[in-house]
């Protein structure tokens, strides 16, 4: 701080000798330039916040000043903190420092030398620091659906096949776990829906769980979403029905499905245009409805394409999965002129392109957006053989986690190996967690936290 200043002070200084107190901030510490006893610098100054915090002071001679660099947690503790001083030898200061001040604004300390004449006197200044936040990822937790009681490769997955998140606890088919040990809690209430099966599973960004089902489990109508208002383990509700469409296939969700704005997009069949269907919903009801076309072919054979919002707005940022020939594609958006006409971006690099990786166009993955420290991702796995990626990318293409980083070798179960991607935010804590079900091979997840190191 202040080095271009401090620069120019010193050359201002040389070939000078002062009679007073040093304004050169290179002169030794406790000595003014007379080497006398008129010195009277403050040497070092801590601010005091409370018993565990303390907060360094920059202080500068040439224009007597001491910065105090604060973050803002700091502030409200500053308006009550007392300082300890560092002073020249036989120095003394006036105000006493150990009395508690309000230093969020300026306080000035006059420094009298060993001589009882000699003064000089500092002003405190406060200074918002700056402190450039990132969001660092990393691996928390990995278990096997064996582990789990949620089947193997050589058993029927298909039982365990969805995941989702209800406020602390994941939700994988009918079994419950806390999410930040997998350690298993109960079973999912289907009270009212027990001769109904699953077709999908998701969860807004609020941790509120939402799941499909229809009562073959096949794609045919009629379709419910049905909600859980209370939590897992109350019984769930209808959210969303539709007697004449099957909306029960790579669902999603933004927003909060319960108060104020949120989104339920599902895919909306095959077809040359790539269908899905975009729910708007305002406190629990409904609000607007769009059906959204991809201009994507979602009939040439593959097995997924999904889109996914990163918030409550359908004008707001969206990512979408797209199951290729040879491997996967990742586009995004942001708004559109109308449901119709959407101008998408690819992202490069995000999932495996040619080679054993894949499954030709039969990848199986899945996508799932959202926003953390202020920054739209997507999360995203895909299947291949005998590959499995993982990846969280922001739209402007900037990996948080490399699909090279992520690669797991597993055996995969054909139709049973649909993977599964959802997201979950610990308020209070402030962290993100991705999770990921490859069904009857493995449960893993990886958490978001901001940092400034």
């Amino acid at each position: 701080m202040k080095t271009l200043l401090k620069s120019l002070a010193y050359a201002a200084l040389t070939g000078f000798l002062l009679t007073g107190c040093s304004d050169d901030d290179t002169t030794p510490k406790g000595e003014d330039v007379e080497r006398g006893d008129k010195a009277c610098r403050i040497e070092t100054f801590i601010l005091n916040l409370d018993s565990e915090t303390t907060l360094t002071g920059d202080v500068y001679d040439y224009d007597k000043s001491i910065d105090l660099a604060y973050t803002t947690d700091q502030l409200e503790l500053m308006k009550s903190a007392t300082a300890t001083l560092t002073l020249s030898e036989g120095a003394t200061v006036s105000p006493d420092p150990s009395q508690p001040a309000d230093y969020t604004q300026p306080i000035s300390f006059t420094v009298t030398a060993k001589d009882g004449k000699t003064t000089r006197t500092y002003t405190t200044k406060p200074v918002e620091k700056v402190v450039e936040l990132y969001t660092k990822v990393e691996a928390a937790l990995s278990k096997t659906t064996t582990e789990m009681g949620l089947g193997s490769v050589t058993t029927s997955a298909s039982e365990y096949k969805f995941i989702g998140v209800s406020g602390d606890k994941l939700v994988i088919g009918t079994k419950v776990f806390d999410y930040k040990t997998f350690a298993a809690v109960g079973e999912l209430n289907m009270t009212g829906y027990s001769d109904q099966k699953l077709t999908g599973m998701a969860n807004d960004h609020a941790g509120n769980l939402i799941a499909a089902v229809t009562p073959t489990g096949e794609g045919t109508p009629p379709t419910t979403i049905i909600c859980w208002r209370n939590g897992w383990d109350q019984a769930p509700s209808e959210y969303i029905k539709s007697e004449g469409s099957f909306i029960g296939k790579l669902i999603s969700a933004g927003g909060n499905i319960f108060e104020g704005q949120a989104i339920v997009s599902a895919m909306g069949g095959t077809g040359p245009a790539g269908a899905h269907f975009v729910f708007e919903r305002l406190d629990g009801n409904a609000n607007g409805f769009h059906a959204v076309e991809t201009k994507h072919p979602s009939n040439d054979g593959n097995w997924s394409q999904m889109i996914s919002p990163c918030s409550s707005d359908p004008l707001g940022t969206w990512f979408m999965f797209e199951s290729v020939a040879g491997g996967s594609e990742i586009y995004t958006w942001t708004g559109w002129s109308a449901p119709n006409s959407i101008s998408m971006t690819q992202i490069p690099g995000v999932l495996s392109g040619k080679g054993p990786a894949n499954w030709g166009n039969f990848t199986l993955g899945a996508i799932r957006g959202f926003t953390y420290n202020d920054t739209a991702y997507a999360a995203i796995v895909t299947a291949g053989w005998p590959e499995t990626y993982i990846s969280v990318v922001d739209a402007n293409g900037e990996f948080l986690l490399n699909p090279n980083d992520t690669i797991t070798t597993a055996p995969h179960t054909g139709s049973e190996a649909i993977m599964q991607i959802t997201y979950a935010y610990d308020e209070e804590k402030n962290e993100g967690y991705v999770f990921v079900l490859e069904p009857g091979v493995f449960v893993k997840s990886w958490k978001l936290t901001v940092s400034a190191e």
